[in-house]
């Protein structure tokens, strides 16, 4: 194997499997030929992501202290409490379920992971790839929102407007 030139910043190589092109002769800016100005990863960067992680977990620890999260009383199997609410993340899935079993339970989520699953094979296009909200992925951030929106009214109305026996009830009306 021929010895190459490290000391040019492009050094020419008969074996080199890519190209530089439009090079011209002329003014350049002034770029360091070695790496010399290179940070290490260890210990640089992860002593300060150590320190943030150190940070952000301390700040949890206060606010746990500080903020009271109150339990329920223990589960009695005799009283369940009325209604019985799934957690935040899965209320919408549950006020789907509240009004048909199969609609809200099967058809609707079915539909949503084979959507899913066929996205790489609608959404072909190559424009707008890195640019958020481009105007020509309309149809797609369009179909995001309205799905967004959706399941936050669902869980607004699941956690707020659910009384006993899965009722109807305006919050503000309760005594």
């Amino acid at each position: 194997m021929k010895e190459v030139d490290t000391t040019q910043v492009y050094p020419k190589d008969a074996n080199k499997t890519y190209g530089l092109m439009e090079l011209v002769k002329g003014t350049k800016p002034t770029v360091a030929q070695q790496p010399d100005d290179m940070v290490y990863s260890w210990p640089h960067l992860l002593v300060r992501e150590l320190i943030v992680f150190i940070a952000v977990a301390a700040c949890l620890l206060i606010a746990a202290f500080l903020f009271s999260a109150p339990l329920e009383e223990v589960a009695n199997p005799n009283h369940p409490p009325n209604p019985a609410k799934a957690p935040w993340y899965f209320l919408g899935l549950q006020e789907l379920v509240s009004y048909s079993a199969f609609i809200g339970g099967v058809l609707i989520p079915g539909l949503i992971v084979v959507a899913l699953a066929l996205v790489p094979y609608i959404d072909r296009k190559r424009v707008g790839i890195g640019v958020w909200f481009a105007k020509e992925r309309w149809m797609a951030n369009g179909l995001f929102l309205t799905f967004l929106i959706v399941m936050a009214i669902l869980i607004i109305v699941g956690t707020y407007f659910r009384g006993p026996n899965w009722g109807f009830v305006v919050p503000w009306s309760q005594p």
